[in-house]
């Protein structure tokens, strides 16, 4: 993509020089903001020093230059006569990280904050194991279901290089650059991103070639593996070697016998993916392990009516006759209702649910417990009544 050139001829003089001097007044309180707070973005631990960088006056004209432009963009795509403002920004955020140099890419967040000072819509992002490798997105501030561009910017040597890439997800960019020693294909950058409607996870994968010129795409939207979501993600080294595995938590579907309260526990399912040379592919599935999680799997198993498996699920396996007695391997849509569980805690150890048995609904708590890696039922009652009427609860 080309970048701006340094004069524009559409612009008044006055005009851009009252841009220039409002720009320049936000940018240096950026700056200055970055070298009082240098706890105010993830790295807290690095030292963040003070810096300005060159062509401000330009730089605040074509930012008004690329908000116009975004403002009569048509449509949501990138292409065409849309393409402009997008081009606009990236080449900004070049000048912004050749400013910092490759010895300060580990500042680039400034770049973003520079940026959307100036009235842009913008997200940097990279890996703080890589940081010569940063990825800036650009989307358009005045139409959010518009596509977006990410400019992938690279040292080479001391050249800074630049490439945009379409993306249709484009919020809460997570990268992770790594070495491949190979030397048709030194590096791989793997990105996921969200959509912005319902959080769904994209991934994009991309490989340098031989002379470190160009990212060839080896997976993006619809050519890779579905994550689902809206989740949570993590770039982690299970086997401590490159490539990373790719680890992602989404909220799985509940048991159709389960009717879930909003403030209670779910069921929550991790998903492992793994590099296998033609990109990521699925490795391993599995349900987290919760209490919810084995109390959903002990009643499935009574309805199956495999009862040895379900009493190893009980820290008391004898009860299981009990279970069995009150009718708990009975079907049915919704016939437990979880309708709270312990106040305060994220990941509770017990929860009360109502079941719709043979003999009419029947209050239980149910308490779990942790043993020999793995969670048990530790018991069930039925609670008592106080002398209001009300409930009590553990």
């Amino acid at each position: 993509m080309s970048g701006p050139s340094k004069r524009f001829s559409g612009a008044p003089a006055g005009k851009a020089t009252r841009l220039a001097s409002a720009g320049r007044a936000a940018w240096l309180a950026v700056v200055l903001v970055l070298a009082i707070v240098p706890g105010a973005r993830a790295h807290a631990a690095l030292r963040v020093r003070p810096w300005a960088p060159a062509d401000a006056d330009s730089m605040v004209v074509w930012a008004a230059e690329s908000r116009a432009r975004f403002q009569t963009n048509t449509g949501d795509s990138v292409g065409g006569s849309n393409n402009r403002a997008y081009d606009l920004v990236g080449s900004m955020g070049r000048r912004l990280l050749q400013a910092l140099g490759r010895d300060g890419t580990q500042q680039a967040h400034a770049v973003e904050s520079v940026l959307d000072s100036l009235g842009l819509d913008t997200e940097v992002a990279f890996d703080p194991s890589q940081p010569g490798f940063v990825l800036l997105m650009v989307r358009n501030p005045y139409r959010l279901t518009a596509a977006g561009v990410g400019f992938l910017y690279w040292f080479r040597d001391r050249d800074l290089r630049q490439q945009g890439v379409v993306f249709h997800a484009t919020r809460n960019p997570r990268p992770r650059v790594w070495w491949t020693a190979k030397s048709d294909e030194p590096y791989e950058w793997a990105i996921v991103t969200e959509t912005a409607d319902e959080g769904r996870l994209e991934l994009l994968v991309l490989r340098l070639n031989d002379t470190a010129t160009f990212w060839s795409l080896i997976q993006y939207e619809g050519s890779g593996p579905d994550l689902a979501g809206p989740g949570s993600v993590a770039w982690a080294e299970i086997d401590h070697t490159n490539p990373p595995e790719l680890i992602v938590w989404t909220r799985a579907e509940a048991d159709s016998n389960f009717e879930e309260c909003r403030e209670c526990p779910h069921l929550e399912r991790e998903r492992i993916y793994v590099e296998r040379g033609v990109g990521f592919e699925l490795f391993d599935s599995r349900l987290v392990p919760s209490p919810y999680a084995a109390f959903t799997l002990f009643i499935r198993l009574l309805q199956q009516q495999n009862r040895p498996a379900a009493a190893r699920l009980l820290a008391k396996p004898a009860r299981v006759t009990e279970a069995i007695a009150q009718g708990w391997a009975r079907r049915g849509r919704g016939v437990w209702k979880i309708e709270y569980a312990e106040e305060g805690q994220a990941w509770p150890r017990w929860f009360a649910t109502r079941f719709d048995g043979p003999a009419g609904p029947v209050r239980y708590i149910v308490r779990f417990t942790f043993e020999d890696g793995r969670w048990l039922i530790r018991d069930w009652v039925i609670p008592r009544e106080a002398a209001t009427g009300k409930e009590v609860r553990p």
